[in-house]
Order: C-alpha cells, then structure tokens, then sequence
C-alpha cells in the first residue's frame, strides 16, 4: 500500500480479506484496546515512551512469518517516500533470500486529491476518534513520491 493517511488504504485491504494484513496501525490499535484507551492517546503513550522501536519489531515480525510461511500478505502502511519504499524491498528480498523464498511485490497506490482525503478524515475521526492533525497530512501529500517500477515492484495498481 502506496498513500497519504485517509487516502482509502485500509479500506482497500479490509475488502480484500485473502490476504494477512501486516500493519502497525493495527498493533497500536491492540495496545490502545488492552490499555482501555484510544488509538491517539496510545500513538501518543507510544511516542512518549519511546516505544517506537517495539511497534516495529512486531510489525517485521509479522512480516518475517508470512514470508516463512508462503503467505499473502499486505503491508497497510503510507510509504510515501522512494527511498522508504526502496530500503523496505530490499528488507523483503534479503529476508526471502535468506530463507530460500521469492516474493512478487505488488504495489497499490492512492493518488487521491487532497480534498477528498480531508473530507475521509474528518468522517474517520467522527466514528473512530482517531485524530491526525492536518499539518501532518499536508507533510505527507507534499512528501509523497509516485511510486515507480524501478524500485523492485513487479506492478502498480494506481487508484485515483
């Protein structure tokens, strides 16, 4: 998954339930539900804490068993930047290689106008209290880069 955070990612993968979904939204979700507390008060806990470091190795690990276990899987990230992108599939591969594995990597990517974003959020925010400040998603619009083919995808679907 390729986009801006309420670009339709999640929604895209939650229609699409062949696959395991490798997500760390979804391991702060679980953090949040077993401290009985919102998604944004544990992002928050988390950055307080520190506890970045521990939200990615469950995601990687995740990511290491599908791998393992011939797996369809889908990483339910942003990944907006090229060199990001570049330095996730060499991680993928290099893990693949290493077990005797191969990978197809598909992207899909969100190129969806900035108004429609703002007005998902705003309904995502109503039923879920998950906040994200527009400040940062105007970062993330701004930093995102197309992706292309010459970063390691054997396709793009592009969804706009």
């Amino acid at each position: 998954m390729v986009g801006v955070s309420g670009s339709g990612k999640t929604t895209w993968v939650n229609s699409h339930k062949q696959y395991t979904v490798c997500s760390t939204d979804s391991i702060i979700e679980e953090l949040a539900n077993s401290m009985g507390i919102s998604y944004t008060d544990a992002f928050e806990y988390i950055q307080n804490n520190k506890k970045f470091d521990y939200i990615t190795q469950k995601f990687f690990e995740k990511i290491r068993n599908c791998i393992l276990n011939n797996d369809d899987f889908i990483i339910d990230r942003t990944h907006l930047k090229r060199n990001v992108r570049i330095s996730l599939i060499n991680e993928l591969k290099t893990i693949a290689t290493e077990n005797g594995k191969h990978l197809d990597l598909f992207a899909v990517s969100f190129e969806i106008p900035r108004n429609i974003i703002f007005e998902r959020l705003k309904k995502r925010e109503k039923k879920t209290q998950k906040l994200i400040p527009k400040q940062v998603i105007c970062e993330q619009i701004n930093s995102f880069d197309i992706p292309t083919m010459d970063e390691g995808f054997n396709a793009i679907e592009r969804i706009n």
